[in-house]
């Protein structure tokens, strides 16, 4: 069984990705809504999967900087953006830093469950 580690400022997306996940199969679900809880449920955690947003709030991109840091603390960690923001430069940038996957808001369900398959 995988552990996965939800990360979006929305309760509500949280909720829906949740449920997606938990239709696709055997995984254990945690939850965090910004960096610095990101980052510590990570830590305790330990999530083979990290499903990442990139704005965590209104004004910032903070999603770069908790990607930047799963990488430098665990490299082999699965994570894959679920992002509204859709410029190929910060595509690029993500799967730079290790992203494996980048998929754009709204969310195409279908996308996201083939990902986790890769990673099963």
């Amino acid at each position: 069984m995988k552990n996965v580690l939800i990360v979006d400022n929305s309760s509500y997306m949280r909720l829906f990705i949740k449920k997606v996940i938990q239709k696709a199969g055997s995984y254990t679900i945690f939850e965090a809504e910004g960096k610095d809880d990101a980052l510590e449920r990570f830590e305790i955690q330990n999530p083979d999967i990290v499903i990442l947003d990139l704005n965590m709030s209104e004004f910032t991109m903070d999603g770069i900087d908790v990607l930047n840091d799963i990488m430098k603390i665990k490299p082999d960690t699965a994570v894959i953006i679920v992002s509204a923001v859709g410029h190929q430069e910060v595509k690029d940038k993500c799967i730079e830093l290790g992203a494996k996957a980048y998929i754009k808001k709204p969310i195409d369900i279908k996308a996201l469950l083939n990902v986790l398959e890769e990673f099963k």
